[in-house]
């Protein structure tokens, strides 16, 4: 595959994303990801070192398996989140994506992002770089594995999956 084409496949899937979290539409947002993927957000070590090992070190958040993906979704859903209720509204923006790997079936992509939302009368942000492992199956490219840097981790209310 070429760089242009994957960068278009790639900028598309990425805006999918963030657009179906924007809509909560929670089964597009985690059709979008392989059964065995991981979403994971490192911790600082210090202000310019994370912590390598989720298995072992303390993380923002570290998910495994869409099975996982789904439960944080369902408790958003069924009201079992107290910090989602009532639900942020927000909005997902990515830019300054760039396909550092391509072949025909995976992708490595790297991007930054900003997510302003409002909750409780009250403006937020985050902001970051995305790391994603994209895998092509027979529905198209899913993402496999999605590593965010959140550059501002000080966490005023809540941190969730829809906020990233």
């Amino acid at each position: 595959m070429d760089k242009d084409q994957a960068l278009r496949e790639a900028s598309e899937l990425l805006y999918r994303e963030g657009l179906a979290l924007d809509r909560q539409q929670w089964d597009g947002w985690l059709d979008l990801f392989t059964e065995d993927c991981e979403l994971w957000i490192p911790s600082w070590v210090t202000e310019h070192e994370q912590i390598t090992d989720p298995q072992q070190e303390i993380s923002l958040l570290y998910l495994s398996g869409k099975s996982y993906l789904k439960e944080r979704t369902d408790r958003v859903l069924k009201g079992f989140s107290p910090a989602s209720v009532p639900m942020p509204r927000t909005c997902h923006s990515v830019t300054n994506i760039l396909v550092e790997e391509c072949s025909d079936d995976s992708m490595v992509v790297q991007s930054v992002f900003r997510v302003d939302y409002y909750h409780h009368k009250k403006c937020y942000a985050f902001f970051g770089h995305y790391s994603h492992q994209l895998v092509r199956d027979q529905d198209g490219w899913k993402i496999h594995n999605k590593r965010i840097i959140l550059m501002n981790d000080f966490i005023s209310e809540v941190l969730d999956v829809y906020l990233i």
